[in-house]
C-alpha cells in the first residue's frame, strides 16, 4: 500500500510541476482584421486569420504610447506576444501597433 501512496504522491509532484512550466510568449504580425475589447482578429501575411483573447492583463500600445484595445482599427499593422492557455486559445499578453504617420 505504502509504495502505490508513493507512487501516486510522486506522479502528483510531477504533474504540478509540469503544470508550472513556463512557455515563453509566440510572436505574431499581422494586420487587424477585427477588434473589442475582448478579443482581438489579426490577419497573416499568410491569409490565416488568428483570434486572441484580451483580459485586463493585456497591454495594448501604440509605439512607446499605451493605448485601449478600442483605439486600434482595422488595418493597423500589429506585433502580438501571446501565450497559448489549455491548448485551446492564445490570450494576447501584449499588442503593439505600428505608429501612425
Amino acid at each position: 500500500m505504502l509504495p502505490r501512496l508513493l507512487s501516486i504522491v510522486l506522479l502528483s509532484a510531477l504533474l504540478v510541476g509540469a503544470q508550472t512550466l513556463r512557455v515563453p510568449p509566440a510572436t505574431f504580425n499581422g494586420m487587424v482584421h477585427g477588434v473589442s475589447n475582448k478579443q482581438i482578429t489579426i490577419e497573416t501575411t499568410e491569409g490565416n486569420l488568428l483570434d486572441f483573447d484580451i483580459n485586463r492583463k493585456t497591454k495594448v500600445m501604440r509605439g512607446k504610447k499605451e493605448i485601449q484595445a478600442a483605439d486600434l482599427e482595422t488595418g493597423d499593422r500589429v506585433t502580438i506576444d501571446a501565450r497559448e492557455v489549455m491548448g485551446r486559445y492564445l490570450i494576447a499578453l501584449i499588442i503593439t501597433a505600428q505608429p501612425k504617420n
